[in-house]
């Protein structure tokens, strides 16, 4: 790939969830990254919430990120799951608040998952349920100047390439599209790579971890992901976005964090150089 056509690299606060965001965003600026996706899941990734954070802790957020030099991408994150009527107001409201927050930041998107996982047999069933409020906020974000990035994600109603084109068939909206990760596609048992040929300019955002077999929690490198040919699958579909590096861990904190983010943009710096 040209330098010209090189997709631009940058890291997700998601890999440093047990330390506070202001630990991830120095560790990330200090890596020289200069673009980022902020982690925002209540419970899981605590780094901020768009719903009770006031004025106050937005600009101070805002400052922090100015002053350490890094562009938001997009926001990924959620609190609750579409298809579950006991959590679909708060996912509703928290997702609104993030696209807000999203367009005072800068983003270009907000990233979020795409629901439960259904029954075998009812998946169009309930693909159908969850399209409506997908397409919605897809309306919102476009008012915004956004998109709505729905992530490809094991155990969720979008698990695969062909669900992810299906879903993208029934919400039917230009501002919502596929964050893709080749680490989910591969625990589906899919290539990354032909899943972005096969969803074309509906790829609006790219995640980046490696994975080996179900284990979807790999440094880039460590695993089995073809990473060439995910950067000649998304220069030839025509992506320009970032490509965010995003690790995640079941326990870790900064200083295990630290090395792996580094050696996983060595490896991928060359890694879509090559393509």
């Amino acid at each position: 790939m040209s330098e010209a056509r090189m997709i631009r690299l940058g890291a997700s606060t998601l890999g440093f969830r047990h330390d506070p965001l202001t630990v991830a965003l120095t560790e990330i600026a200090g890596q020289g990254f200069q673009v980022a996706d902020l982690a925002m899941y209540p419970g899981y990734c605590p780094h901020f919430n768009p719903v009770t954070a006031t004025e106050a802790d937005k600009a101070a957020l805002r400052e922090q990120l100015a002053a350490l030099g890094i562009a938001v991408a997009t926001i990924n994150g959620g609190n609750g799951l579409f298809g579950d009527p006991a959590s679909r107001a708060d996912q509703m409201a928290f997702i609104r608040a993030t696209l807000r927050l999203a367009r005072d930041l800068g983003a270009y998107s907000v990233t979020t998952q795409s629901g439960v996982e259904p029954a075998p047999g009812q998946w169009r069933e309930a693909a159908a349920r969850v399209a409506p409020d997908l397409r919605q906020l897809g309306d919102e974000a476009q008012d915004l100047g956004l998109d709505l990035t729905i992530e490809l994600h094991k155990s969720m109603l979008m698990a695969t390439g062909q669900q992810a084109a299906d879903l993208m068939t029934l919400v039917d909206h230009p501002s919502v599209g596929v964050a893709l990760d080749p680490s989910h596609a591969t625990h589906a048992g899919e290539d990354v790579a032909a899943i972005a040929r096969l969803l074309g300019e509906q790829v609006k955002h790219v995640h980046l971890r490696d994975a080996i077999g179900q284990n979807i929690l790999v440094v880039p490198g460590d695993g089995t992901v073809d990473f060439p040919a995910l950067a000649r699958a998304l220069r030839d579909i025509g992506y320009q976005r970032p490509a965010v590096i995003e690790l995640e861990y079941e326990h870790a904190t900064a200083d295990q964090v630290r090395p792996d983010l580094a050696r996983a943009r060595t490896f991928l710096e060359a890694a879509f150089a090559s393509a």
